[in-house]
Parts: C-alpha cells; sequence; structure tokens
C-alpha cells in the first residue's frame, strides 16, 4: 500500500468548500473523482482540514492510499492535473512514509486574509479580497492584534455551528500589513475554530473605525464574550497559505 501526499491550489469562488457534501461541488468530491478516472479504483481522499465555501487555498495538503505500484509520482501528479477542472491543481505529490496524516501530523497552519482598504473598487480583486472602503486606525490595529498572539481561548471568535470541544489555541504569528491599497492580516496558529481568522479580521476592522475599545477587546478575550466580537468577514478575502509539518 502507497500512501501519497498532495498539496493542492484552488481557487474557491465556485467550490462549497473542501470537505464532501451530497449535490455540493467540493474540493475533495473533484480530487476523488479525478483518481477514480486515474487509478480505475474509488479512492478516499483526506485533507489537512476543511475550507469553507468561497475560500482560497495556495498549499492545502490532503493524502490518499492506493495498492498501485506502477505509477511513478510525476505521473500522478500530471494525471490528476488532467482531470481536474481549470480552478484547482496538484502543485506537488511525493509519496509518504504509512504514518503520515494530512490532518493529525499537521503541526501548525498559516493563514491570509486580504482587504481592499480603497475609495474606489478593483474588479480584479473581487473575488481574492474584502473591499472596505472606510477609512482604518493601523497602528491601533496593529496594536490590538498583538493582544491574540500567544495560547488563549478562542471561543468568542468562534462562529455558530462549530463543534470543538476544545478553543485553546496558540497563535504563534499575527501581523498586519498594508501595501498600497491592500492590508494583508497573516495569522499561523496549531489550530483554528469554525470562522475563527475571519472573526479575527471583523473584529480587527472594528477597531480600525474605533467601534471596538481595546477594554472591551481584552474584556472579550478574558471572559471569551461572543456578543463583542465583530462580524464575520466574508470568504473571498482568506486563502490558506501552508499547512506545516514540522
Amino acid at each position: 500500500m502507497r500512501k501519497i501526499k498532495l498539496t493542492v491550489e484552488y481557487d474557491g469562488t465556485h467550490f462549497f468548500g473542501f470537505q464532501i457534501q451530497k449535490r455540493a461541488r467540493t474540493v475533495q468530491s473533484e480530487l476523488e473523482s479525478a483518481l477514480k478516472k486515474l487509478f480505475q479504483e474509488k479512492i478516499k481522499v483526506i485533507g489537512a482540514g476543511r475550507t469553507d465555501s468561497g475560500v482560497h487555498a495556495e498549499g492545502q495538503v490532503a493524502h490518499f492510499s492506493t495498492t498501485n505500484d506502477v505509477l511513478p509520482i510525476f505521473k500522478i501528479r500530471l494525471g490528476l492535473n488532467r482531470y481536474l477542472p481549470e480552478d484547482l491543481a496538484v502543485i506537488a505529490a511525493e509519496e509518504v512514509p504509512p504514518s503520515f496524516h494530512a490532518q493529525f501530523s499537521a503541526k501548525r497552519k498559516r493563514y491570509e486574509y486580504r482587504v481592499l482598504n480603497s475609495k474606489a473598487r478593483r474588479p480584479i480583486e473581487r473575488f481574492r479580497s474584502f473591499y472596505f472602503p472606510y477609512p482604518l486606525d493601523l497602528a491601533k490595529m496593529k496594536r490590538t492584534a498583538r493582544l491574540l498572539s500567544g495560547k488563549h481561548d478562542f471561543r468568542a471568535f468562534e462562529a455558530s455551528g462549530g463543534r470543538r470541544k476544545h478553543a485553546v489555541r496558540m497563535i504563534r504569528r499575527l501581523q498586519v500589513k498594508k501595501t498600497g491599497n491592500i492590508i494583508c492580516f497573516t495569522v499561523e496558529a496549531d489550530g483554528f475554530l469554525y470562522k475563527m481568522v475571519r472573526s479575527i479580521v471583523g473584529t480587527l476592522l472594528e477597531v480600525g473605525q474605533n467601534r471596538l475599545k481595546l477594554a472591551d477587546f481584552k474584556r472579550m478575550i478574558t471572559f471569551k464574550n461572543r456578543r463583542l466580537v465583530g462580524p464575520t468577514a466574508p470568504p473571498q478575502g482568506l486563502t490558506l497559505k501552508q499547512v506545516i509539518y514540522r
């Protein structure tokens, strides 16, 4: 039995997330369909984690197992890309030990959220960023973001529908950087709750508009108060950049 690790990239605009769903187009269903055509057998794909409807990925990771020992790795990558749609591609493939698991072997994940902070819309950015034309206090947003670094209970930033029993996560990096009209939020952590990154971004945007005071933000973290959290930012600005295994 061979275990193959795939690194995949996709434009999430027309996907209903990664995980397979009935009567919905998902990344997992497209990968499994391509694998069936390539290997002529039904193969289950395991992803490093879910991405929601409309969310993109540049470094999503998945694995599958097969008894086929004929196809070399480079032909697996080429063959899958032949059968995959234009908005989904395998950018790397490698054979891994039986102990590897795309989800459980992961140490950290890194997400990036892009906000277009400009008076004028940019149509080319409409599927890759959140258009937010209002003035923002970037310095205040950066100061507030630093409060989230480290280990905290992030239950306040979990959207309704989340199923995790434990909400403590370690954020190792939370960077807010503006280049031109694009504000980029980079978040790297050992795990994420349901819509956690989008909730953090939405809340920091409230801070940037002076709608949320620093004292309220501290209470939100300390008392896990979901009512103080800002609106969840829309999905199109979010990209899974990397799954880290070391």
